[in-house]
């Protein structure tokens, strides 16, 4: 009688424990739910394809996503959304290593998936670019909004206007991982990626206080003219907040013929490459393997780097890529 005693008193007592422990975790679901509805609703601005600013609004985190483009494609990796993308498209070349795993999980298509075979996927979110919003491919804004799916262009994507009038800076970068941390309610998660870049920012400035700026010029090869990605570019835009000067491009970023180039003589010489147009090495080569550059001053220093145009242009999370990438070259000391 005592055994049996025994055996219902910890049957009693399992089942009040497993009751405890089911209750804790309905409990712990209830606060998480109480948070994301506290969260929501949410409220950004972005921009329609006439370059006017709209407000959209976020009852709830979007749960079908098209991605477009390495920036919003892997910003959403980075910030553990991978579950939400339906479909990424349009990257320029591989994914970081990092997002191997999670990218390889995920449908793809090269481009941009057309306007009826997106209506398909029946999104309630798009993140793309400007041009993406054009009426021969997805269509405007008002055709998604009308059928309940929200849009968001990269700001730097030139949905602002013209880069004479609206500069594409570092800052803009960062508010496109921040607006993707409100809309999906992992704020922390965000700012945590910006300040990482923040901080290597202020690294930097510290390390240059009082020093004479270097001189750089950052260019692209089309054979018979280089363009400059000059001041109102993320590629001249990044230097120059690093502490560096532009040789060429500080006023506008027109294309310089091979004497412009020669007579600036900047200290340190970039050169853009990207998939499907020139490697690193093939891009550096075109300077330091042609005797017509040989008295650059980058040349006979070893001061010739290339940089890719994923970390200069709509460059998202590569953005810390751009930056560790300029200042490596022009700080070598710092980072030994």
């Amino acid at each position: 009688m005592k055994k049996l005693t025994a055996v219902l008193l910890a049957g009693v007592m399992a089942l009040g424990l497993g009751t405890a422990v089911f209750a804790e975790e309905a409990s712990t679901e209830a606060v998480t739910e109480a948070a994301a509805e506290s969260h929501y609703p949410v409220t950004i601005t972005t921009y329609n394809h006439n370059q006017e600013p709209i407000e959209i609004t976020f009852e709830k985190a979007p749960e079908r996503v098209i991605a477009y483009g390495n920036s919003n494609v892997e910003a959403m990796l980075k910030l553990g959304l991978s579950d939400k993308i339906v479909l990424a498209c349009g990257l320029d070349g591989e994914v970081k290593d990092e997002f191997k795993d999670d990218f390889d999980k995920l449908d793809y298509v090269d481009g941009l998936v057309g306007k009826e075979d997106a209506v398909a996927l029946e999104p309630d979110f798009i993140a793309a670019w400007y041009s993406s919003f054009a009426d021969d491919r997805l269509s405007d804004v008002d055709f998604w909004h009308e059928r309940g799916c929200n849009t968001y262009m990269s700001l730097n994507s030139a949905c602002m206007g013209p880069a004479s009038e609206f500069p594409r800076k570092m800052e803009y970068e960062f508010q496109d991982i921040l607006n993707l941390g409100a809309i999906f309610d992992c704020e922390d998660e965000a700012q945590a990626i910006v300040d990482e870049m923040q901080s290597e920012i202020d690294k930097v400035k510290e390390f240059t206080t009082d020093q004479t700026p270097l001189t750089v010029a950052v260019l692209e090869n089309e054979g018979d003219s280089f363009r400059v990605y000059g001041t109102e570019t993320l590629g001249g835009n990044i230097p120059e907040s690093l502490g560096a000067e532009l040789k060429l491009g500080a006023e506008n970023s027109e294309n310089v013929g091979a004497e412009d180039l020669i007579a600036a003589d900047p200290d340190v010489l970039f050169m853009v490459d990207y998939d499907g147009f020139k490697t690193g090495e093939e891009a550096v080569a075109d300077i330091t393997e042609d005797p017509a550059y040989a008295s650059l001053s980058a040349v006979q220093n070893g001061k010739v780097f290339s940089i890719n145009l994923s970390q200069i242009y709509c460059s998202g999370i590569r953005t810390y890529d751009g930056i560790m990438t300029f200042a490596t070259a022009l700080y070598p000391d710092l980072y030994e």
